[in-house]
């Protein structure tokens, strides 16, 4: 993370200016109230980007480096900053980082993008004299709304379309509306947000794979192996943003989306993937959807779930999952182990051939035995932290 970090200022200081999202400060500021100012413009903008306040860099982009007289730690901002009385009583989340350029220090404030904007005073402070009370600040280009001044009309009214959403694509916009259920209603088979009615999920009958007899392995982890396949569009107006296939299970008790496809290990040769599995990443649109067609007070569909979740495999993100495959490359004997425990468990497994019953049985072996490896591998990293 920190590397990232170091790569991203130097290509900032190599541009030699500033910008929306950073600022070179030769020192550290000489009072807080400055410092505030600087913080609240930063974190009203905008753009969805965290921004940079990088000390021991001149005007023109020239390494100066720290000057240890006057340095602030991240102790002393989240003391300021909670001491400040925001409006919402939400404030800035912040991060003070410290890394070396041509043997020198140079430390860096991050502000971090928040959608609680525009952030501003709600009470007078008897430390500040300059700072005012209701005033929203801001940063355009390079330049900061002056501690005078209150920021344009258009500008804050943008600021509070991002605290609104509205500054987002509209899929964007309609995923994150999905969180709340009840912002939903459906007439004539077709899902609208109840404000932006413009908001469509259209669900439809997959019938190219209507008769399909036979599906995927995790159709035998239910109670009934009956399943379906149907189209699921997100639009906008009459444009459709983008389309998932869904798979509904147990007879109609549970739908989902149809998972990625991951593999692992290798054969003797090295050459073909030796296990696949099916999985979700909780930031994609699709574990959003599945979480939004899931009820939870519905018992027969809790059931369901509980058994699907069995042998699929959540991760967090990208970063992790391929973390999870390197740490199961890493140890591949404890696959092996589970597997020789998940061999044994039974499933009720209804295909044309023997050979694809053992298939089937062999998914839904991996399945179980991965999920024992992740959360092997999550312990590993919580220890490791």
């Amino acid at each position: 993370m920190i590397d990232k970090l170091v790569t991203k200022i130097k290509k900032l200081i190599m541009s030699k200016s500033e910008g929306d999202y950073w600022d070179f400060k030769q020192e550290w500021h000489k009072d807080n109230e400055r410092l505030l100012h600087d913080i609240i413009c930063f974190v009203n903008t905008v753009h969805d980007r965290d921004c940079y306040i990088i000390i021991g860099i001149s005007d023109a982009g020239e390494i100066i480096g720290v000057n240890e007289e006057n340095r602030v730690g991240q102790a002393g901002i989240l003391d300021l900053l909670s001491n400040t009385v925001f409006a919402g009583d939400s404030c800035p989340e912040i991060k003070i980082d410290t890394i070396r350029i041509e043997c020198k220090e140079i430390d860096i404030l991050t502000i971090f993008n928040s959608y609680n904007v525009p952030y501003y005073l709600k009470s007078k402070s008897k430390k500040y004299n300059n700072i005012k009370v209701g005033y929203i600040y801001t940063r355009v280009g390079d330049k900061n709304t002056p501690i005078n001044q209150n920021a344009k009309i258009q500008q804050i009214e943008m600021l509070w379309k991002k605290r609104l959403g509205l500054t987002q694509p509209p899929l964007t916009q309609i995923v994150s509306r999905l969180e709340n259920k009840s912002e939903w209603e459906e007439s004539n088979g077709i899902k609208y947000n109840r404000f932006k009615p413009e908001f469509k999920l259209v669900e439809e009958y997959d019938y190219d794979k209507y008769d399909r007899k036979t599906g995927e392995f995790y159709i035998y982890s239910q109670s009934n192996s009956k399943f379906m396949y149907k189209n699921f569009k997100i639009m906008c107006n009459e444009t459709i943003l983008k389309e998932v296939q869904l798979v509904i299970l147990d007879s109609g008790r549970y739908k989902t989306p149809v998972l990625e496809w991951g593999y692992v290990g290798y054969d003797k040769q090295g050459v073909n993937h030796k296990f696949m599995y099916r999985y979700y990443l909780k930031d994609s649109i699709d574990y959003k959807l599945q979480q939004f067609f899931y009820n939870s007070e519905n018992d027969e569909e809790v059931y369901a779930k509980r058994n699907f979740d069995k042998v699929v495999l959540y991760f967090e993100d990208e970063k992790e999952k391929l973390a999870f495959e390197s740490y199961l490359e890493s140890n591949p004997k404890i696959l092996e182990v589970y597997l020789a425990e998940t061999d044994k468990v039974y499933f009720n497994v209804e295909a044309s051939t023997r050979k694809e019953i053992r298939m089937y049985k062999h998914e839904l072996s991996v399945g179980l035995a991965l999920n024992k490896v992740l959360q092997d591998f999550k312990v590993d990293i919580y220890l490791q932290e």
